[in-house]
């Protein structure tokens, strides 16, 4: 009798076990499925509020610390000089310490190049570790064709004192993209893909207006300054004589995607950075651009 009343215990747990089972596990699988729905609205949410704000590049970095601490305080890019002949410049094994210091930190780090080859810039992008490449000079920008796709582009101009840019601009965007569609028609659109991918640069990422001597902290009218539209694929930097007392009221005036400081911020040396003038230049310049919005 005892035998079969354990025998009838072990029964009705065995059964209930069963019972429970396929109740856990779709209340398990629910709450798998609905948490990524609800974390979404939130990322997306962010996102929106950081796209108001202006983006700021430093640059003329020179030390991973300069970099590290940029990036800490907000800054979205770093700017290396790697034109051998400028003051700020450094040789490629700093510079990439200096790229990996703004990459861990979350920044973009960017080589900045004046009359190098589109060899030598790819070169030395591969050197440091870099994507992004500043063509400042007119040999620069002339490589800009022979640039491979995976180098997103940074293409100055020079604004004189009045705000009037007297650099030879890129190509039209509109119509880049125009003979793009047109070739990827047809029977041969397959092959046109690739060409384009692989084939001569046609784009810029970025268009930066500086003024006529870059780096020397002189400013220009932007209030007169007419930045051309449909160039550049992000957007436009301003640049030129910025520094944390008159960023906001560039930003103001001219409304750019990004702003870009080098003289501005740095120590009386002219080289290293000053980190309360860097930090105070990313908060005015943010401040700003969230003012506006």
């Amino acid at each position: 009798a005892m035998q079969a009343s354990l025998a009838m215990h072990q029964r009705a747990a065995l059964a209930a076990t069963r019972v429970a089972a396929p109740s856990a596990r779709p209340s398990t699988l629910r709450g798998s499925v609905r948490a990524p729905v609800r974390a979404a609205p939130i990322v997306r949410a962010m996102a929106a509020k950081d796209e108001k704000k202006t983006l700021v590049k430093v640059c003329g970095v020179t030390t991973p610390e300069d970099a590290t601490q940029a990036a800490v305080a907000g800054a979205d890019f770093i700017g290396m000089i790697l034109w051998p002949t400028s003051k700020r410049s450094i040789p490629l094994d700093v510079a990439k310490q200096v790229a990996d210091a703004a990459k861990a930190a979350g920044a973009t780090p960017i080589g900045v190049f004046v009359d190098e080859s589109a060899e030598e810039i790819v070169a030395a992008c591969e050197a440091v570790g870099i994507d992004h490449a500043q063509l400042h000079g007119d040999s620069a920008r002339a490589a800009l064709t022979d640039l491979p796709m995976k180098i997103k582009a940074v293409y100055v101009v020079s604004a004189a004192k009045d705000g009037a840019i007297v650099t030879p601009l890129p190509g039209d965007e509109e119509k880049m993209c125009e003979d793009r569609r047109t070739k990827l028609s047809g029977a041969g659109g397959w092959k046109a893909a690739i060409d384009w991918v692989n084939g001569p640069r046609r784009t810029i990422d970025w268009l930066l207006v500086d003024g006529v001597v870059a780096g020397s902290g002189e400013t220009y009218d932007w209030t007169n300054l007419r930045v051309p539209r449909g160039c550049s694929r992000r957007g436009w930097i301003l640049a030129g004589g910025l520094d944390p007392e008159n960023v906001a009221n560039a930003i103001g005036a001219c409304k750019p995607t990004a702003v870009d400081v080098a003289s501005g911020v740095a120590d009386e040396g002219g080289v290293k950075k000053d980190p309360v003038k860097v930090d105070a230049f990313v908060a005015n310049a943010k401040s700003a651009s969230m003012e506006m919005a």
